[in-house]
């Protein structure tokens, strides 16, 4: 069974419920079809070195991803992200590598990452952190929609160990909104909090998580998005320096 098995069960299990009561309640927009993951290549990608799982904000304009829960199978939802490559990273319509925002702040980790351990073979995938929870400002269903989706369709814990991933690095900052939502889903609380070296708890701050429910994992890193004004360079050199010795055997 490969990664794309795995999250389809996950998914599966939990479909028509979550469409039934999307529907019920009249939420069949874009805005309210949820992110459903899939890897590009699973044989590529199950056979990786080291897996890393980012969660940030949507990373492109357009239509990034879109899809029909009335006219597609869930194995065609599953499809539909447009603009990430478990290899490249964040990319445009056009295919092309993004530079700017939170895309480009996703390549500029990738790229120092991998620079780092150019003999390991590591992929990536992106999650959207709207599925930590809904922050939504002047939606009239959000509160309706994030009941929804802790009712229907809390799968982060499951989607990570389908995944496997190594590492866990987190775009969501420290804003207390977001620190609640993440250690709801980790299991985590502030007591499992620690700064790396240069730099304070705000800024970059490693998780320790139950190796029990996240066996795979060996890291968890939260930091700020990548448009925060310190710098990002800098910060993700020492964020790398700080998780490879974790994934050293």
């Amino acid at each position: 069974m490969n990664t794309n098995d795995r999250l389809y069960g996950i998914y599966n299990r939990k479909w028509d419920a979550l469409c039934c009561i999307l529907d019920c309640n009249q939420l069949k927009g874009y805005e309210y079809s949820p992110l459903l993951l899939s890897v590009d290549d699973p044989d590529d990608f199950d056979n990786a070195d080291i897996k890393v799982m980012v969660f940030g904000q949507v990373m492109s304009w357009g239509n990034w991803y879109e899809y029909s829960r009335q006219n597609q199978t869930l194995e065609e939802c599953m499809m539909s992200i447009k603009t990430f490559d478990n290899i490249r990273g964040s990319i445009d319509l056009g295919g092309n590598r993004m530079r700017r925002g939170m895309g480009g702040g996703i390549n500029l980790f990738i790229d120092i990452f991998n620079g780092k351990l150019p003999n390991k073979k590591i992929r990536y995938v992106w999650n959207d952190i709207v599925k930590l929870g809904r922050n939504i400002r002047g939606n009239e269903k959000s509160d309706v929609l994030s009941k929804i989706e802790n009712d229907y369709f809390d799968v982060i814990a499951e989607e990570i160990n389908a995944i496997r991933p190594q590492v866990l690095l987190f775009f969501t900052g420290p804003d207390i909104y977001w620190e609640r939502k993440l250690q709801q889903r980790l299991q985590a609380t502030p007591d499992d909090y620690s700064p790396i070296q240069g730099w304070n708890i705000r800024q970059v701050a490693r998780i320790n998580i139950d190796k029990e429910k996240f066996p795979s994992v060996k890291s968890v890193v939260r930091t700020h998005h990548p448009c925060a004004w310190i710098s990002k360079k800098a910060r993700y050199n020492d964020i790398a320096d700080a998780i490879i010795p974790s994934l050293i055997d």
